[in-house]
């Protein structure tokens, strides 16, 4: 099977239990051992790493109004901080 996601893209949980979930950055994409393919993700506020399979997230998530994603608000507040990979 073929990943959908890259290292470095921010994703979102596909169903979340809140509001406003956490975004994830894809630090590693694994070898293929089971039914779908999977990723080691960490969060971006909360550093929480865990592994996800790809039906789990999502590329995007819906934004209400003009609201930003939290890492575009970050870049936008403090460029000199975003590191990207």
């Amino acid at each position: 099977m073929r990943h959908k996601f890259n290292v470095g893209q921010s994703v979102y949980p596909a169903k979340s239990r809140v509001n406003n979930p956490d975004t994830y950055l894809i630090v590693q994409v694994l070898p293929e051992t089971s039914y779908e393919p999977q990723y080691r993700v960490k969060g971006v506020s909360s550093g929480v790493e865990c592994v996800v399979c790809e039906t789990q997230i999502s590329s995007s998530r819906l934004l209400s109004g003009n609201a930003m994603s939290p890492m575009h608000q970050m870049e936008r507040e403090n460029p000199a901080q975003v590191v990207w990979c």
